[in-house]
């Protein structure tokens, strides 16, 4: 079967794991009917609602990542394993993309809001996830949370703002073409809260997917971290750039993922012997830390600013103008050079390399701290780049099988790739 058609069943089962999740989770409102047929083929504008919502760049990765590395036999199982993380993954944007804005220290009064909806969540992620707990999302999300997320647009806090407000507007001429009633705008775009609810409760069966093997603990710890960390991040004062790193590392979504589809491959469908005695001593840990810190620092940063040697970056940031405001300088700079970074400043998004500059007292010092932060993460990038090809190889020859190597590189290479782009690009934007 080639690419191609893999990558449109991809598409499909997730599509159809989304609109079940939806279904089955998410409380019934105006809200999930409009995303129950933005998702569906009924929408005219489908492939752009996919391209919106990162399912697209998803289904890239998906293919990307597990090409050649199942048996066809394996395909059915694989496709609704994958729809499921899929589905996770594009609700956990739309929860992400709250914390647009949230990216610098000082918040006004509706920010303030939003940061403690997202604490809710989080916390609300954290009691599902533990091991028997059972208190359903909607009770978990109730009162505050449910409250403040009445005064957060799903239009603004995204990337595509326009885009969304559009889409909107389709499914209302669709209701009315039909003689259907009309939701109250307000009740698509401020209702974010029933795809909260959603989010959570798709987690938590995530990271029951992989009950019973030795993926289990580590796939369950991954997405607890996450949460752990963002809390950490949004409200720590002082942090140094090795825990920021450390940080990010654990609040992207690539330990995880990895785990998630290492579970599947080397246990669900064909078994590595080797595989769980590596999970169970710690030495997959190793290898899934240094790919997702890394994945974090192209994210943030750019591959193409990352890779520079010292006297090229520091070059590089000499054709900025510093004599000026560091930030107005990164958010008007379109060098593809720069794209991540301009991306976080225009967004007030969370940044390990923007997050000094942010808190220094004086403009000429948020400038050196700036250089610093780059030097020093780039420094990161290299070292951690030796460490994952060493750990790669070794677990090659631990295992005496590449598939666990072969998945972990090529999501570090596809976003490799994906970060050099520019973030406004279809290819250049993100995927977990």
């Amino acid at each position: 079967m080639t690419t191609n058609r893999r990558g449109a069943q991809l598409l499909m089962a997730t599509c159809a794991a989304l609109i079940e999740a939806i279904g089955q989770h998410m409380p019934a409102c105006p809200y999930r009917d409009y995303v129950t047929w933005a998702f569906s083929a009924r929408n005219p504008r489908q492939r752009e609602f996919l391209q919106a919502t990162g399912v697209l760049q998803l289904i890239n990765l998906n293919t990307t990542v597990l090409s050649g590395l199942f048996e066809d036999d394996d395909w059915p199982a694989l496709l609704l394993l994958t729809g499921r993380m899929n589905a996770y993954q594009v609700l956990e944007v739309i929860s992400d993309n709250l914390a647009l804005g949230l990216g610098g220290p000082a918040l006004d009064e509706a920010a303030a809001q939003r940061r403690a909806l997202v604490s809710s969540v989080n916390r609300a992620m954290i009691e599902a996830l533990v091991p028997g707990r059972s208190t359903p999302a909607i009770l978990l999300l109730a009162g505050y949370a449910q409250q403040a997320a009445q005064s957060a647009s799903m239009f603004s806090q995204s990337l595509v703002a326009t885009k969304h407000a559009e889409f909107a507007r389709d499914y209302a001429h669709h209701l009315s073409s039909q003689g259907r009633p009309v939701p109250n705008p307000g009740e698509l775009e401020f209702g974010v809260w029933p795809s909260l609810v959603a989010n959570v409760e798709v987690c938590r069966e995530l990271a029951g997917a992989l009950d019973g093997t030795a993926t289990e603990g580590l796939l369950r710890q991954g997405l607890t971290d996450r949460y752990r960390s963002v809390e950490r991040t949004l409200f720590a004062e002082h942090l140094s750039r090795l825990e920021l790193g450390a940080l990010g590392a654990q609040t992207i979504l690539v330990g995880p993922t990895l785990a998630y589809f290492l579970g599947m491959l080397l246990e669900k469908l064909k078994p590595a012997k080797a595989y769980p005695a590596a999970v169970s001593d710690g030495s997959l840990s190793e290898v899934l830390t240094d790919a997702s810190l890394l994945v974090r620092l192209q994210n943030d940063i750019g591959t193409r600013l990352l890779q520079l040697a010292p006297v090229q970056q520091a070059a590089q940031l000499r054709r900025l103008d510093d004599s000026g405001d560091l930030f107005q300088a990164l958010a008007s700079n379109d060098e593809v050079m720069f794209s991540r970074l301009q991306k976080d400043v225009r967004n007030t998004e969370s940044n390990v390399a923007l997050w000094h500059p942010r808190r220094a007292a004086t403009m000429a010092e948020a400038w050196t701290a700036f250089a610093e932060s780059l030097n020093y993460y780039a420094g990161m990038y290299a070292y951690h780049s030796e460490c994952l090809a060493r750990g790669l190889a070794e677990l090659d020859n631990r295992l005496g099988d590449r598939r666990a190597s072969a998945v972990i590189e090529r999501l570090v290479r596809f976003h490799e790739r994906m970060y050099s782009h520019p973030h406004a690009e279809s290819i250049g934007e993100y995927a977990i």
